[in-house]
Order: C-alpha cells, then structure tokens, then sequence
C-alpha cells in the first residue's frame, strides 16, 4: 500500500479514537484505589480472565499488553462503552471535634445518600496490520477517574466534600513478530489529567470564635500533561496456548491550577484571595500475567493476575501559594493483586458465550482509609456475549455485578499532625457496583 494512503488511514482512525473516547468522562473508580478497569467489553465477559493473552479476541486487549495486535489480521477498529452504575451510600456517619475544643457535635448532613457518580466509559481502539508480522496501532482510554460527592453540609467536610479525578489516554503502539511463536509489542502513553478536590474548613477556630460559626469552603483545581509508556509479550508454545506479560509505566503529573474560597463575610474575604496551588500526581504502573487456552473447538478457558503499585501513593498534599494553607492527607495505600478466571464457548461461528469470576484486593487499610476514596475489596461475577452480524462486524455485550462488603472510616483529630483541626470522623459504608456493556468491532 503507498504511503500516502498508510498516512490518511492512520490520521482518520486516529481523529476518529480521540472523538469517541471523551464522548463520556470516566470519573468513577470501580477497580481498586481509582483505576478504571472497563477498558474492553469482551474482556468483561470473563471477568477480565486470559486478556492479556489475547483471550477476548479482539484489539482491545491491547490496553493490557499491546502484543497482542498481533493477533489482528487486517485492519480493525473497536469502540467499547460502559455503564458504571454506582451504589455506595453512607449508612450512618458521626462527627465531633477534638476533645481540646469541647468534642461537641458537628452539625450538618449525616445521611447524603449515594456520595459515586454513575458515568458513561468509553474506550477505542484501532489496528492497522502493515504485514503479518509488523502491526501498528492506537488507542483511546480513560484509565484512572474518581468522583465522591458528599455535599457542602455533610458533617464531614473538614474532611473532603469533593473529590473528582479524570484522565484520558492516547496511546500509539507497535507490535512485531519476532518468530511464529514470539511477538513483542510497545507503546507510549501521553496521559492528560485534570483534577478538583473540595473541602470546608473550621475558620472560626483560627479567629477564636466559636467552633463552627464560621466555614470557608475551598475548591482546587488543576490539570497536567504526562507520559509512560506500555510494553509487553506474547507466547504461543502450542497453537490454542498462549501466555501474555503486560506491563504499563507510571505517570507522574504535578497538577498545576488555582485554589478559591468561598464562605467568608465582605469584611475578611481579603484574608483568604484566589491563589495558585499545585499537587503532585503518580498514577501506577502495573504488570499482568495472563493465559489462554483452548481445549477443543468449543470451549477455551483463562485466568489473569495483575500487580498494581499503589504504593506510590502514600499522601495527597496540595500546596498553596501561601504555605500556612497547604493541605495534607496521609494516605499510606499499598500494593493490590486481581484475579481472575473465565470461560468462553462457541455456540455457533457466530455466537460465543462468556462467564468468568475475580477477585479485586483493595488497595488501603481500615487505620488509613477516609472519606475521599471509602475503597474496600470487590468480589466480580460477570456474563457475557459476542456476536458476528456480517463478516465484518461483531458486537459484544457484557454485564457484572461487583460484590462490595461493608466498610468504614474511623479518622481521629488530636490537633496534631495533617489531620488537625478537621474533626473526628465515622462513617460506614455500603453498595455494590453494576457494569453494562456494549462494544463494536469493524474488520476490513
């Protein structure tokens, strides 16, 4: 094929991936601490099971290891779009302040209801095959996005009342087929991340009045380019066995924007002026293990199992222009493990069924858990369907159910320390989370 002709199909796909993905903001976590694991519809099928390996069958995998291109044959594009349906929700919640300033009752809102925001995911992806050895390849995703929205009255907005984490990949990639058995892929990632994180705080104590006469509301908000890259393998020793390695870097932003305050009479509010503020972002990198294999014409079976490095993140500070009004949050996360395993069967040509389980660790303990990201363990069950329309169009379907036990945050303010002056805090937790998804894959 010319070059020319190479060129426009690359820039037309591309157009075409960079106008899908944001169709939607990914702005809720439903994968430990707040990545955004519903990259690939057909992937959901099995709980995310053999992915890595290029189980799904489809460029999407690629998300996960981008050697698995090359598995795609031609020319391929594939849109993917999940509902994320949120269910957590406070069960009860007690706030009091410290005991050196009396430990009475925070008034407001102890019952807000559902505090995640349900959201529309998309992600795409596009495979152009140069040989049957040199593939290269785009994608679309938002892999990491958060939203809790308590409310300016809750009783624990010294806390947090807002917390709103939103990103959005592009990544180009290049996969090549070392011998028949071996392919090596890589890409680079270019990440844009945007970010707003609200609070209220007790000023009243600061002036010596009365605890609670006097809230100020802050809101920061900020955003930033970065870069990682992605690479990966895959390992076909027998024809219907393979083994995928995935790996994708951290990127590491320093949110950049401005921070306001709202709540202060006429006669103060040049105490607290509109300033810069910045805050230091590491999103983690990942390995994933995965296998594939077919035991007969019918049935193929997989597992994966990811490694996560929260433990890159152990505080949220942000940093005012004036540095008495620096915020800092313990966060102390540790590292997380998901598996899973699944089933795929081939009820026609055209027709395959898919059923797989997982289990998600979260990724922080009960002592350093709080009310931003109330994460807990996820137990997944998933079902789901592809479907050839035509020779070249297939449409995928899946749902699950994400089991989340109950759980709490017990936070206690002494005046000492990053937590000071905020107030102690209890709250538990309850809900589930729902996945429905839809997915198109083009073949030429």
């Amino acid at each position: 094929m010319p070059f020319v002709t190479l060129r426009n199909r690359l820039l037309t796909a591309a157009a075409a991936i960079a106008v899908a993905a944001p169709l939607a903001a990914p702005n809720t976590a439903e994968a430990a601490g707040f990545a955004l694991r519903e990259q690939s519809v057909s992937g959901q099928g099995t709980a995310f099971a053999g992915v890595t390996a290029g189980g799904n069958g489809d460029a999407s995998s690629m998300f996960f290891n981008p050697a698995t291109m090359g598995l795609v044959s031609g020319t391929q594009i594939v849109q993917t779009a999940t509902g994320v349906i949120i269910g957590t929700k406070v069960d009860s919640a007690r706030a009091t302040r410290a005991a050196r300033l009396g430990g009475t009752a925070i008034g407001g809102n102890s019952s807000p209801g559902d505090i995640g925001q349900d959201a529309l995911v998309p992600a795409g992806y596009f495979v152009y095959s140069v040989n049957d050895d040199l593939k290269l390849g785009l994608s679309a995703n938002g892999p990491f996005g958060l939203v809790t929205d308590y409310g300016d009255n809750w009783i624990g907005r010294y806390h947090g009342t807002r917390s709103d984490l939103r990103t959005y990949n592009f990544t180009p990639t290049v996969s090549y087929r070392v011998t028949p058995e071996l392919t090596l892929g890589a890409g680079v990632q270019i990440q844009y991340a945007k970010a707003k994180l609200s609070q209220s705080s007790d000023f009243a104590v600061r002036l010596g009045r009365t605890p609670g006469s006097l809230d100020v509301n802050s809101d920061v908000v900020g955003d930033d380019w970065g870069w990682g890259m992605t690479a990966g393998l895959l390992y076909e020793p027998v024809k219907g066995t393979r083994i995928g390695l995935g790996y994708r870097s951290a990127i590491k932003h320093q949110i950049t924007g401005d921070i306001s305050f709202t709540g202060l009479p006429a006669g103060l509010a040049g105490l607290l002026p509109k300033q810069g503020g910045s805050a230091k972002l590491v999103t983690p990198d990942s390995a994933s293990l995965g296998l594939y294999h077919e035991v007969n014409s019918k049935w193929s079976v997989m597992g994966d199992v990811q490694w996560t490095n929260w433990s890159r993140f152990h505080e949220l500070r942000v940093v005012a222009d004036n540095p008495a009004l620096t915020q800092l949050t313990e966060e102390k996360w540790r590292d997380t493990w998901f598996f899973s395993l699944g089933t795929a069967y081939k009820v026609t040509d055209d027709l395959t069924l898919r059923g797989g389980v997982a289990f998600d660790k979260a990724a922080v303990d009960v002592e350093y858990r709080t009310s931003r990201i109330p994460e807990q363990n996820r137990y997944w069950l998933s079902v789901g369907a592809g479907y050839r329309v035509t020779e070249n169009i297939q449409i995928d379907a899946a749902y699950t159910h994400l089991f989340v036990p109950k759980t709490s945050v017990h936070l206690t303010d002494d005046l000492t320390g990053p937590e000071s002056g905020r107030g102690n805090l209890d709250v538990r937790y309850s809900g589930g989370i729902d996945l429905i998804g839809l997915q198109a894959k083009i073949s030429f």
